[in-house]
């Protein structure tokens, strides 16, 4: 063999290794990058799962607060019709009702 043609395929073979590492190499680094981009995809799609989750707890719990507060109001609007009602028999009983101010109390 020629001394001339034994160097040209050791330089073949060398470049084909470095070649193959730099494929190798490539190839792993995508691989990585598209694993951690995954992760955060799937980071993202848990956070949004939270998020609904979060905002379907937060409406329920205003809707129920809303419904509290119209039972109370409902509430109130009976007694002040009551005490409206007791008043107008006291008063048409000949008796005056002593009115006070809640903030009179001791």
């Amino acid at each position: 063999m020629d001394p001339a043609a034994v160097l040209v395929s050791a330089i073949g073979a060398v470049a084909s290794i470095v070649a193959s590492v730099v494929t190798a190499r490539t190839t792993a680094g995508t691989s990585q990058t598209k694993t951690e981009a995954d992760e955060r995809t799937a980071l993202r799609q848990i956070e949004a799962g939270v998020y609904e989750r979060a905002k379907a707890f937060y409406e329920a719990t205003l809707t129920r607060m809303q419904a509290e507060i119209d039972r109370q109001a409902a509430q109130i609007n009976a007694l002040q019709r009551q005490v409206a009602r007791l008043t107008r028999q006291a008063r048409d009983a000949g008796l005056v009702p002593v009115t006070s101010s809640e903030d009179d109390s001791p």
